[in-house]
């Protein structure tokens, strides 16, 4: 089987190699890595070092990341579909554990959990695949997204179904596509992680909050529970369960909100 992964850049030639090593150490006599670089005109070296290891990379300008992703995603031939970042990596034998749990489900796409890390790449913990007995409203509710991009894989009739990614979202597209998945199917659930997700300060939600913002309260009023309560009830049950479910993720988050407070608390003068 043949398994697409599709890695959209802008100046990543810092990540990458490591980027593309861990994909392609994911090849089996089984499965075939098809990597696939999208590049929005590097100025760094990112597209040298993409073809000198051998990778097609598609160039040229793009509306946005989840542009670059589409383009990469239709210009592909894989049966399945992932997205990892040029600055993610794919775990060891994440490909076999996607292809192994869509071939015995038989459904049309599969989330698998994730490790966080920082930009040294510490670990920030680990987050579980979220239950896939969740709906859009529920997922809404939430006010984040726990389906990670870099651990989902879509069939490619179900992707081109779906008509990708909604391009008109700069940061959240991904959040508003699974939403979108969730109304027509349910994904299988990996009960393991698949890739880690480095958390640089620089990624999309990072930087652009307001924008992110404005997104995702779009989503909340398309996909969301009418009542405030359903939406304040499902807000936290699943804050319970993530953070219950994932304790070394839970433990991550409060030290670096510990660290944070400290850092700005003011300093006594003697």
């Amino acid at each position: 089987m043949i398994v697409t992964v599709v890695t959209p850049t802008l100046n990543a030639v810092g990540y990458l190699q490591e980027c593309i090593e861990s994909a392609r150490k994911n090849a089996t006599r089984d499965i075939e890595i098809e990597h696939v670089i999208v590049d929005g005109g590097s100025t760094d070296g990112t597209v040298e070092l993409a073809r000198g290891c051998g990778l097609r990379v598609l160039q040229g300008k793009d509306s946005g990341i989840f542009d670059a992703i589409n383009k990469g995603s239709f210009d592909s031939s894989g049966e399945l579909l992932g997205f990892l970042g040029a600055d993610d990596v794919m775990l060891e034998g994440a490909a076999a554990a996607v292809v192994q749990a869509y071939r015995r489900s038989g459904r049309r796409w599969v989330v698998g959990g994730i490790r966080w890390t920082d930009s040294t790449g510490r670990s920030l913990g680990h987050l579980a695949a979220p239950p896939n007995w969740m709906t859009p409203a529920m997922l809404v509710s939430l006010g984040w997204n726990p389906i990670m991009h870099m651990g989902t894989y879509f069939s490619r009739d179900f992707f081109e179904e779906l008509g990708g990614f909604d391009i008109t979202y700069k940061d959240s597209g991904d959040y508003e596509m699974f939403c979108r998945a969730l109304l027509k199917a349910p994904y299988d659930r990996i009960d393991r992680p698949i890739a880690c997700f480095r958390r640089t300060g620089m990624n999309n939600s990072a930087i652009n909050g307001s924008r992110t913002a404005r997104e995702w309260a779009k989503i909340l009023a398309e996909h969301g529970p009418a009542s405030n309560r359903k939406r304040a009830f499902w807000r936290l049950f699943l804050k319970l369960y993530f953070n219950l479910g994932n304790p070394g993720w839970l433990l991550a988050k409060v030290a670096d909100s510990t660290k944070t407070t400290l850092r700005l608390q003011p300093k006594a003068h003697f």
